[in-house]
């Protein structure tokens, strides 16, 4: 398998709503921001499946409760918008690999969700399937525990270089990349998370299944403090940006 690395400058959204349909040789990478009053949030006891919301309901503090619920809202926003169902019409089956994918869908896309803190990323896919994953910088985190029980020998060589902000945006962009590549396969996170290489020297991986193909991953840093990774399986694909308001207007339409 061939890894191509990338790191970008930044995630510029873009102001106008991307065409509803396929994107052939794009990723659309979405993102919503908590807030007190979530129009998202607050459509979510009708909009919601029973199992979205049994899910959520599990969950331990409100405020993870709060962000799940108005994350899907938003992620059957986005996704409605490229099939041109409704986002209560749409429904969702689990792969093999329990990942979730459409069902009865007029086109075929990927996706995938993230979230932390207060912030909810939804990556799409056209002709290549996606996973995406954000983490909060926290202050006192023990990165270097959780990376001497979790990096791969190459990455904690390159994490040990590093002093301060640098070592702490290096040891979040390293986690999410795991993560990222782990939610595309569908494993998620499992027990093999040192024996995955994303140090960029020579770094060598295994995909599930053993199928040789491209991984294709980038990384970015947001002003309000997230690291963010995507993976793709396609070699290169242009990537967009856009923000959680473009399709909030959506909430108020009939259904």
């Amino acid at each position: 398998m061939k890894l191509h690395f990338n790191d970008l400058a930044g995630s510029i959204a873009e102001s106008k709503t991307p065409a509803s349909g396929v994107s052939p040789g794009e990723v659309h990478v979405w993102s919503h921001k908590l807030r007190a009053e979530d129009s998202f949030f607050a459509h979510a006891t009708r909009m919601l499946s029973e199992a979205e919301l049994d899910k959520a309901n599990k969950y331990h503090f409100e405020k993870d409760k709060k962000l799940y619920m108005a994350g899907h809202v938003f992620a059957r926003n986005v996704i409605a918008h490229y099939t041109s169902l409704e986002p209560n019409e749409l429904r969702f089956a689990q792969e093999g690999n329990m990942k979730p994918h459409l069902v009865d869908s007029p086109i075929k896309i990927k996706f995938n969700l993230s979230h932390s803190e207060e912030l909810v990323l939804i990556a799409v896919g056209f002709d290549n399937d996606v996973g995406i994953d954000t983490e909060f910088i926290m202050d006192n985190f023990d990165t270097d525990g959780f990376a001497e029980s979790n990096f791969h020998e190459n990455e904690l060589a390159e994490f040990r270089k590093l002093k301060g902000d640098e070592q702490a945006d290096h040891f979040y962009k390293i986690w999410t990349l795991k993560e990222a590549f782990l939610k595309l396969t569908g494993e998620g996170i499992n027990d093999h998370l040192r024996d995955i290489d994303f140090s960029g020297n020579k770094s060598s991986i295994k995909y599930p299944g053993g199928a040789p193909r491209d991984l294709w991953l980038c990384s970015w840093k947001r002003k309000d403090n997230y690291i963010c990774s995507l993976a793709s399986d396609r070699s290169e694909p242009k990537v967009r940006f856009f923000e959680s308001s473009l399709v909030e207007s959506l909430l108020n339409e009939d259904f």
